[in-house]
């Protein structure tokens, strides 16, 4: 039959056979295809008639292998498209090999599926069963609570059929949530801690067992009261409290061992969580932080843990958080939280316990993070539920974590205290640093660089009293370079670093000198400690990338802050030069210079200003023939200082950019004074005789353009008194100086130096007229300045002017500058041997 179904199927295509001239033609089947053979004769005897030539055939045979090679290349670049893309270039045995490969791909994906949906079916059907006695359980459980009084728990059902009841949750989903080990809500923890709460406030174990325990004492009393003893009262209290201990230990156990959930490696959850956290890394490496947050929720609702949705969940989120918390501080809440998931000794349980709370903890810390960033909005209390959350499951992650991610999971936990709570809390901050800082010695012996600052006291100090915020975007500052955008500890390190400058900076600027020598170098030497720590600050500063991974430590990437470390540069070199330290500030003399580029290009004028005056005290001391070129570092200095004061009401200066303002008009008003002194000795001696002989006649004038130069300075420090009321005590000084070069009458100078000397704060006066008032510096340079240069006439006695400065002396060897220190030491032996002061 099937041989006649061929030869019909190829009947309509049959030729009739003929004969003609000896020659038989028969007829083949005819295939309508053109990559097949046409028809050929066959010749039965003799010649064949009408044979085609040799060089013909060989034609048409090349056409049919050509014809035949074009088909092969046309399938096997259509097989290259499917099973690499059109882009791709590969041979022809890469994409048969390709195509191989994808085959058995193919092929054990399918006996993968039909083995899952086996599973599945199975699961279905055991579900199926069980899902009658889960909702009478439930049922019998919300009647129980209706009993007891519990109506406003009465809608909260515990785990183990929370995941039967939802509607929305798939077969896979559910298959997957069985694999999480029983894990409970938080708002299940929460109501069960209600319960237990409530069950030892009412005691009612203690009632039923007082009663019984009354009546057996009547009748124990009756009949035998000789044997009274304290057991008899004692005995109803120990098994009261024995059964609420059993209790509470019950409810304990159920919290921290059996309720957390545990992911077991290759179930769904475990693959849904990876797929999902790989995700969220491509897309904080993209900047995608919304999209990152989204599949980090998704990861954590794969671990059993899913965030709040409503208020009250978040609230129960939040107290339970607290709760476990204060628990953890105890032995026994750390002893349980380290078995989650059995108390029996199950070693790969506990070590996948251990693993669930490590990748829950990293994915807390880090949504903690992208919300204190405003990468993601939400509540205060949000916030402090993902910041405990994180601590609480670092902790129970013991060795699968890192010491250094631990430490920053607890400086975060920190950053939050300061962050939502109100500051009257703040000092619970120490709990978490002191926590960060024994996990690091306890452990490896060493802190993370970017967390070293936290240890010593003024870093400690700045954290928890400092006033600072962190911000959505980083500060741009020209003190200090910002680190990573989504590190919050980058910007409260950032703001550490301009602290210490200023600390520094104003220990030059306005020296108090209330420490005496004996305790150190002078208050100088304080500007040098906290130098050195901004130093050691900058090199451990964090890394300047804006992504991270959900499993990396940012406190352990570390770069450089060039802007910190060269303003502390300039500020060291300053001190030397107060010290007389030359040597010391030499050796800082090519970092001050190579100024770097990101302060080359910003818009404020302080960096150049700074550089130009450090050019220009630094040309006056190596060769003091240098007065010309020193003098034209100082006109760019001050013109650069200026625009920087003329910027503007709507432009806002820090207290940082006022003091290193004061700092460098201080600066070039003191330079011009050396260089108009180093002028007045290279013209000759005014006179001799004895100290204080000098008279305003003898004192060298300016010319025009050191005067000028040297009142439009000044200016400036008028300018900046207005607004920054410290700078007042150094104007009085130069402006009796600005006198003196004018050579102007000398009355006037002499009640300006007179009245500043003698200026005292009142008992009731404001802080701003004590910041007027003139430090100890000032009073011992204005004394030297008056022994310097005032006529006799309005002196004291040679003697009374030794004392003086000899008081002027003491000073500054308690502030440390000891160049000033050494010509004060000068003019006491000049006015000892009879000589003049004046060319001293």
């Amino acid at each position: 039959g099937f041989k006649c179904q061929i030869k019909a199927f190829f009947l309509p295509f049959y030729i009739s056979a003929f004969m003609g001239s000896g020659t038989i033609l028969t007829t083949v089947p005819v295939m309508v295809d053109t990559e097949k053979l046409p028809i050929n004769r066959i010749a039965i005897s003799g010649k064949p008639v009408g044979q085609p030539h040799k060089g013909e055939k060989r034609t048409a045979h090349n056409a049919i292998e050509k014809r035949y090679r074009s088909s092969i290349n046309d399938k096997i670049v259509e097989l290259k498209d499917l099973v690499a893309g059109t882009e791709a270039k590969l041979n022809k045995s890469a994409v048969l090999r390709k195509a191989i490969d994808h085959i058995r791909y193919l092929q054990q994906a399918n006996q993968k599926l039909k083995q899952e949906n086996m599973a599945l079916k199975m699961a279905a059907q055991k579900n199926s069963m069980c899902l009658k006695p889960f909702l009478f359980f439930s049922a019998l459980v919300s009647l129980t609570m209706h009993i007891l009084y519990l109506s406003p728990f009465k809608h909260i059902h515990f785990s183990a059929f929370c995941v039967v009841c939802q509607p929305n949750v798939g077969i896979l989903d559910r298959s997957a949530a069985g694999t999480s080990a029983g894990g409970m809500l938080d708002r299940s923890r929460m109501a069960l801690c209600a319960f237990t709460f409530l069950f030892i406030s009412l005691n009612p174990l203690a009632s039923l067992l007082c009663s019984s325990g009354s009546i057996f004492t009547v009748k124990c009393f009756s009949s035998l009261a000789e044997s009274w003893s304290w057991m008899d009262w004692m005995l109803p209290t120990i098994l009261v409290w024995l059964l609420n201990g059993i209790l509470v230990s019950g409810v304990l156990i159920r919290l921290l061992v059996y309720g957390e959930p545990v992911t077991r490696p290759h179930s769904g959850s475990s693959v849904l969580f990876w797929r999902h956290r790989k995700q969220a890394d491509l897309d904080l490496a993209r900047g995608d932080f919304a999209q990152a947050s989204q599949n980090l929720w998704t990861c954590l609702k794969a671990l059993g843990r899913p965030l709040p949705t409503s208020q009250l969940d978040l609230g129960c989120a939040a107290l339970w958080s607290l709760l476990r918390f204060c628990l953890q501080r105890l032995w026994v809440g750390r002893w349980l939280a380290a078995r989650a998931g059995g108390l029996r000794s199950d070693r790969p349980l506990q070590e996948d316990a251990c693993k669930s709370s490590r990748d829950a903890a990293l994915v807390y810390h880090r949504l903690h993070q992208l919300h204190m960033t405003g990468k993601l909005n939400g509540s205060h209390l949000s916030a402090v539920h993902m910041a405990l959350s994180a601590v609480n499951l670092a902790e129970c992650s013991g060795s699968c974590l890192p010491v250094a991610t631990l430490a920053e999971v607890y400086v975060s936990g920190a950053l939050r205290v300061k962050a939502s709570l109100p500051r009257i809390l703040h000092f619970t901050s120490r709990v978490f640093l002191s926590s960060a800082r024994q996990a690091c010695l306890s452990s490896s012996g060493s802190v993370p660089p970017a967390m070293q600052w936290l240890c010593h006291p003024l870093g400690h100090r700045f954290f928890v009293d400092g006033d600072w915020a962190i911000r959505s975007t980083p500060k741009e500052s020209i003190y200090s370079q910002a680190g990573n955008t989504v590190d919050p500890l980058a910007q409260v390190t950032q703001a550490f670093r301009e602290h210490l400058l200023e600390k520094a900076l104003y220990c030059v600027a306005q020296p108090h000198g209330e420490k005496s020598s004996s305790h150190g170098k002078g208050e100088y030497a304080d500007a040098l400690e906290y130098l050195q720590l901004l130093i050691s600050a900058s090199d451990a500063a964090g890394a300047t990338s804006q992504s991270f991974a959900i499993g990396s430590n940012m406190a352990t990437v570390t770069g450089c802050d060039p802007h910190s470390k060269w303003w502390s540069s300039v500020a060291v070199v300053i001190i030397n030069w107060l010290q007389g330290d030359d040597t010391a500030a030499e050796r800082l003399y090519p970092t001050v210079e190579h100024l770097p580029r990101s302060l080359q290009n910003a818009e404020s004028l302080l960096p150049k200003a700074c550089l130009n005056t450090f050019r220009a005290v630094r040309a006056l001391l190596s060769k003091p023939e240098n007065c010309q070129l020193s003098l034209s570092y100082s006109d760019k200095a001050s013109a650069l200082l200026r625009d920087s004061l003329n910027l503007g009401p709507h432009c806002h200066s820090s207290s940082l950019d006022k003091v290193i303002q004061l700092l460098l008009c201080d600066l070039l008003l003191v330079m011009r004074t050396n260089v108009w002194r180093l002028q007045q000795q290279g013209a000759g001696p005014a006179g001799s005789g004895l100290a204080g002989n000098s008279s305003s006649a003898g004192v060298h004038q300016a010319s025009p353009p050191e005067l000028q130069g040297f009142q439009q300075d000044l200016s400036s420090l008028r300018k900046l008194a207005h607004s920054f009321r410290p700078a007042m005590r150094r104007l009085f000084l130069h402006e009796a100086t600005a006198r003196l070069m004018a050579g102007a009458s000398p009355t006037r100078t002499h009640q300006l130096l007179d009245r500043s000397l003698r200026r005292r704060a009142t008992p009731g006066a404001k802080t701003g007229e004590c910041e007027t008032r003139p430090g100890q510096r000032e009073q011992a340079e204005a004394v030297m300045l008056a022994c310097r240069y005032l006529p006799p006439s309005f002196l004291s006695a040679p003697g009374q002017r030794v004392g003086m400065l000899a008081d002027a002396a003491r000073t500054l060897e308690k502030l440390g500058d000891k160049r000033t220190l050494h010509d004060c030491q000068q003019m006491i032996i000049k006015l000892g041997s009879g000589t003049t002061v004046t060319n001293s």
